[in-house]
């Protein structure tokens, strides 16, 4: 993954955590970046298939180092949150009722299996719902449609209609972090991968993709005065895929600002699955246990986001130095053994 590409990643998370911590200023950030995070997921698990995991052989290794990039930090994070449930449940609870202890192996398997967290009441990881639909097309991609083309086309023909379905309420599935009602955002990224050198995205198609994009993350949900609906959530995808496309073929320059991208993409992962969980802590040490919502006015508001945003990037780099370093070693030995000789 470039720079460009890694700095992406770190702003859609922060419009994750924004959504969630400050939703007055960021309506329609939070779904508008997951399905972004899902459109990219779709294009890096098709090359990891075509450029490393070239053979069914080495599904294997591409599913342990899947693993090894979702499972360590997750399950930290898991610890964190009980920790978090512990010292401050009232808060917790205001903050968000999701975060509870489980009862029963029904309720502590999804917790740490992350399959099952869609349909569970009980997320101690609130926003990690969203990573069983990316598990799922790790094994769909990653082992099936990713080695060709024509499947790619195929599950992304097929995924229109029914993610439309799903938005519509004929197919019992939901369509927001779905795995049915969202596969077209991952099969449209993996479909980039295969037409990224067939598309031509000029500067200045890029500088008004991304004015696009941000208006629909920002400005079309404050003006409509509500949470973006599923129409407007798929087509944020419309702008997002030139900008993406754009920046792959035009990575940044600069030797800082590229360090300093590549890290911003190393913390946003933990950022996405530790915000609601430092929120509590910070919460419930220096706020009185308050939420988001009970800011009374906009000053409010970014006083109370600024300090759990500052506080989820210590604790992020915490999760990258200590977790995500020494994990990256073993998956670039993975990586290395996965290639063809």
């Amino acid at each position: 993954m470039n720079a460009g590409i890694n700095l992406v990643r770190f702003l859609l998370a922060f419009n994750v955590a924004a959504f969630h911590l400050w939703n007055s200023a960021a309506r329609g950030a939070g779904p508008v970046a997951v399905l972004a995070f899902f459109f990219l997921s779709g294009y890096v698990t098709t090359q990891a298939t075509q450029e490393v995991y070239t053979g069914a052989r080495r599904a294997g290794a591409f599913l342990l180092n899947r693993a090894l990039r979702i499972y360590p930090q997750y399950l930290a994070a898991v610890l964190l949150a009980l920790a978090a449930l512990a010292a401050y449940p009232e808060a917790a609870d205001h903050i968000n009722n999701y975060v509870a202890w489980p009862e029963g192996w029904r309720q502590w398997v999804p917790q740490l299996a992350i399959f099952g967290l869609y349909d569970s009441d009980v997320r101690l990881l609130p926003a990690a719902w969203l990573l069983s639909a990316e598990l799922w097309f790790y094994l769909v991609i990653g082992l099936v449609t990713g080695h060709s083309k024509k499947l790619t086309v195929a599950l992304f023909l097929a995924s229109l209609p029914v993610g439309l379905l799903c938005a519509l309420h004929v197919l019992p599935f939901g369509f927001y972090g779905h795995p049915v009602g969202n596969a077209f955002a991952f099969a449209f990224g993996s479909l980039a991968y295969f037409y990224r050198d067939a598309v031509r995205v000029g500067r200045s198609t890029f500088v008004i993709a991304s004015f696009a994009y941000l208006a629909h993350t920002y400005a079309v949900p404050l003006l409509q005065d509500s949470d973006l609906d599923p129409a407007n959530i798929a087509a944020s995808l419309a702008p997002f895929a030139p900008v993406v496309v754009y920046l792959l073929k035009n990575d940044l320059r600069g030797e800082r600002l590229v360090n300093f991208s590549n890290l911003l993409g190393k913390l946003s992962y933990p950022v996405f699955l530790t915000h609601w969980t430092v929120c509590v802590f910070v919460s419930g040490l220096f706020f009185g246990g308050r939420a988001s919502f009970d800011a009374a006015t906009f000053a409010d508001g970014a006083v109370y986001f600024l300090s759990m945003f500052v506080a989820v990037l210590a604790c992020s780099v915490l999760f990258y130095q200590f977790i995500d370093k020494p994990v990256e070693r073993i998956r670039r030995g993975v990586r290395s053994r996965a290639q063809p000789s």
